[in-house]
């Protein structure tokens, strides 16, 4: 990795450290609160994922859309690095962003069904496959915007994902091998669990190569 691509890397962490502040923290808190009961737990766990996705969201719009309207784009691009690069260190740079606040927000989300009695136990590994699914989906969403040439498919991209969420919680929360022991005692790591796993992972791997091979390669990125 050259310097100024390790350079472009420590930029966005440095340009949007305030957004991961102001996302870490209350991601925590959200967590916290549910364990003080139903009505809490529905209220930090809907808190909780609307702190991931709209971070999410700010960052691939000022990260990357951003950069469009306000012509820098160009400015980094006359420096002396490639567009693959360039896609690389801001693909590099907005998943150490996000990895952050999602550590944070995954690791509170863990503790608190571990740690607290209302809570079941059994609860953890459908919380460790949301949280995974949440970075995934970030990563399609920045795939996404480095392909995207508009504003309009940018924001389709987002639309869509976003709704991927809901989908994602319907579906896999009524899978027999999760829905069945959610309510347990104990955690329960089955064959469905590793499945679903298995599934965030390619689309993680994808989501993140895919720009390399394709994005990276344009001409004319702008």
């Amino acid at each position: 990795m050259s310097v100024v691509t390790r350079k472009l890397v420590a930029k966005e962490l440095h340009v949007h450290r305030w957004f991961m502040a102001g996302a870490a923290i209350p991601a925590a808190l959200s967590a916290a609160i549910c364990a003080f009961g139903d009505a809490a737990f529905n209220i930090g766990a809907l808190t909780w994922m609307t702190t991931i996705i709209a971070f999410g969201v700010m960052i691939a719009l000022y990260g990357v859309m951003n950069e469009r309207k306000e012509h820098s784009l160009q400015f980094v691009l006359s420096l002396p690095l490639s567009i693959g690069e360039y896609v690389r260190a801001k693909m590099l740079g907005l998943l150490l962003c996000y990895f952050v606040v999602w550590f944070v927000a995954a690791g509170s989300a863990i503790v608190m069904v571990i740690s607290a009695p209302r809570v079941p136990d059994g609860l953890l590994p459908y919380t460790v496959l949301l949280c995974m699914f949440m970075f995934s989906n970030f990563a399609v969403v920045v795939c996404g915007a480095l392909h995207a040439r508009s504003e309009a498919m940018t924001s389709a991209v987002i639309i869509l994902t976003n709704m991927a969420v809901s989908v994602f919680m319907f579906t896999v929360g009524a899978l027999p091998g999760l829905k069945t022991y959610m309510t347990g005692s104990t955690p329960v790591w089955n064959a469905t669990f590793y499945n679903v796993l298995i599934v965030e992972l390619i689309v993680l791997v994808i989501a993140v190569t895919l720009p390399l091979a394709t994005a990276a390669r344009r001409r004319d990125f702008i």
